[in-house]
């Protein structure tokens, strides 16, 4: 038998901070799903895979590729930057991943 999950408020939050969305008293909500989803997929482990090859491929089909129209047109740079909201040293800028790190204008 499996051992049961259990997710905290506390997990959550932490959770909820790592992937910067807020989740705002909803946190006894999240603990519930994820501990209910993390419990259907620790079910997985009961099973007997031992003598099972692995499956990375199920078609058989290999290097199937979308045909894509070739466009030769290039773009000027005014039409990159039309829609551009941050612009540093005549480059695109974004928000910072990391924390910690912010749209530096410098």
């Amino acid at each position: 038998m499996t051992k049961r999950i259990e997710i905290t408020k506390e997990e959550v939050i932490k959770i909820s901070k790592l992937a910067k969305m807020n989740v705002d008293g909803e946190e006894e909500r999240f603990a519930k799903l994820f501990t209910d989803t993390l419990n259907k997929i620790e079910i997985l482990n009961e099973l007997n895979t031992e003598n099972i090859e692995e499956t990375f491929q199920v078609t058989g089909l290999k290097n199937v590729y979308q045909e894509e129209p070739i466009d030769n047109r290039k773009l000027t740079k005014e039409e990159v930057f039309q829609n551009v909201k941050d612009k540093v040293k005549g480059l695109i800028s974004t928000k910072g991943v990391f924390s910690g790190e912010e749209n530096n204008e410098s």
